[in-house]
């Protein structure tokens, strides 16, 4: 039970990560109405979010995109007597629904290992609200398509 709880807290941890293309974005969203951003790998493993994580227990953040996907590394520290750093992986795929942008967790594994199939529909069930009310709140207008490439991320409005 405790592994399960370990796995859930990690990867919602790093999907705010995912936030981070957005949220450089949404000032020229807001503008644009219908036109396309481009956010490069470079400005996300730059920002604020991947470089300052919110928890102190995660360090060494990097989002890897790569044509299709995003893949979030981070090493988490476990805190108390018998602390421990544990890998994290995480790949993510955009989903475009009714003009809004969310992400799909499609794997992850936590000191090398796997994260269950039931883990990771709970994970997805857990954050498709979040990612929905994230995006109606902060950008306007339609999203059409989100294209990932292996250096950048394309969004495009309607």
């Amino acid at each position: 039970m405790l592994k399960k709880v370990w796995a859930v807290l990690i990867v919602v941890l790093t999907v705010g990560a995912m936030a981070v293309p957005a949220l450089s974005a949404s000032a020229e969203a807001s503008a644009v109405y219908g036109g396309t951003i481009v956010v490069t790998e470079t400005q996300v493993n730059s920002s604020y979010r991947v470089t300052s994580p919110a928890r102190r227990q995660i360090s060494n953040m990097v989002v890897d995109l790569q044509p299709g996907q995003a893949v979030i590394t981070l090493t988490w520290t476990t805190r108390g007597r018998d602390s421990s750093a544990i890998p994290v992986s995480t790949t993510w795929t955009p989903v475009v629904s009714n003009g809004r942008l969310s992400w799909t967790l499609a794997s992850a594994t936590s000191n090398g290992a796997p994260i269950s199939n039931e883990l990771r529909a709970q994970i997805n069930a857990a954050l498709s609200t979040s990612w929905r009310n994230y995006w109606r709140s902060q950008h306007p207008g339609r999203l059409t398509t989100v294209e990932v490439t292996a250096s950048e991320l394309r969004l495009t409005w309607a």
